[in-house]
């Protein structure tokens, strides 16, 4: 890389751990435009450069984890610059050297993000930027082109959204052209993906405003509707702290200290994991169908349960 190439991405990543301190969680898209450059680029940045940095990127948000700063007993913005610019001239020599250098790296770094908290991240499911498949499907997403993907065998034409993960697994969330309906593709099941130089209309802004109240990778487009359920008392404290799913209302308080808790969701998947998770402290009031349904999925596992031999 050339001197001056070297120092523009440099600062770029510079100014760009000083605008995430200042301005908090920002989209990409956002921090892109602010430095000329792409989502991808940024993305790269942050996995590859800033990877020692506590950085969180959550559907597109980037976000650096609470209590870091850069105050006066850490290395400058000019300092840092410089300290990266030379380990990386020697980067690449040896195993031995990439190894001293994270060590080095590390080292460097601790004082300007440690923090009294400690916050449990999601286990994602490995996956390759840098493969061809992902960069297609990139690329397609960032200039919205209409493309033929091919997966379990079944080919189909697509408008491709956002790569997102679902309890830690990359689906990519895409409208089938054929139905008009919104659908996730597993990537690991992707097979082919082609781009197209059509464009379709969707801006990356509805799209992630349409993830906000997607649950699960069983979404089911054009779907919707509630799930009631009391919570009693021994957990309704847990559903008063936070939100469990995006569209949770608390309907009614009862003065057994037990809530009424509503969510709107697209399929039973949607919120089935989570009433399980509360068991026997959750009780489903409506639907009916799921109510039973539930009934029916608990009493077998029973049988099975008691029926089961070491």
């Amino acid at each position: 890389m050339e001197g001056s190439d070297h120092d523009k991405y440099l600062s770029r990543i510079s100014l760009m751990m000083d605008y995430l301190a200042i301005n908090g969680p920002t989209h990409m898209k956002v921090l892109a435009e602010e430095y000329g450059t792409s989502e991808r680029t940024i993305r790269r940045d942050i996995d590859e450069r800033l990877h020692f940095f506590p950085i969180e990127i959550k559907r597109g948000i980037v976000t650096l984890e609470e209590g870091f700063n850069l105050d006066d007993k850490s290395l400058r913005e000019n300092e840092l610059l410089i300290t990266e610019l030379a380990l990386n001239s020697i980067k690449g020599i040896d195993e031995v050297v990439d190894k001293t250098l994270h060590t080095v790296r590390a080292k460097l770094s601790y004082p300007l993000f440690f923090s009294p908290y400690n916050l449990k991240a999601e286990l994602y499911e490995p996956i390759n930027m840098n493969s061809e498949l992902l960069n297609k499907i990139e690329d397609a997403i960032t200039n919205r082109n209409v493309s033929s993907i091919k997966s379990n065998d079944l080919t189909s034409s697509i408008d491709p959204y956002k790569v997102v993960a679902f309890d830690g697994i990359w689906y990519l969330f895409a409208k089938d052209r054929n139905d008009m309906k919104i659908k996730t593709y597993l990537i690991s099941n992707i097979q082919e993906f082609r781009a197209s130089t059509k464009v379709y209309s969707t801006t990356h802004v509805n799209t992630d405003e349409l993830l906000e109240n997607v649950h699960t990778a069983w979404f089911e487009d054009g779907n919707s509707f509630d799930v009631t359920v009391k919570v009693k008392k021994e957990i309704a404290h847990y559903f008063e702290l936070k939100k469990h799913l995006s569209s949770q209302e608390i309907i009614k308080k009862n003065v057994d200290s037990s809530i009424i808790v509503k969510f709107s969701v697209s399929c039973d998947e949607d919120v089935d994991n989570l009433i399980k998770a509360w068991l026997p402290h959750i009780e489903v009031i409506k639907p009916e169908r799921f109510r039973k349904k539930l009934i029916s999925e608990l009493e077998l596992y029973v049988k099975e349960l008691k029926n089961y031999t070491l």
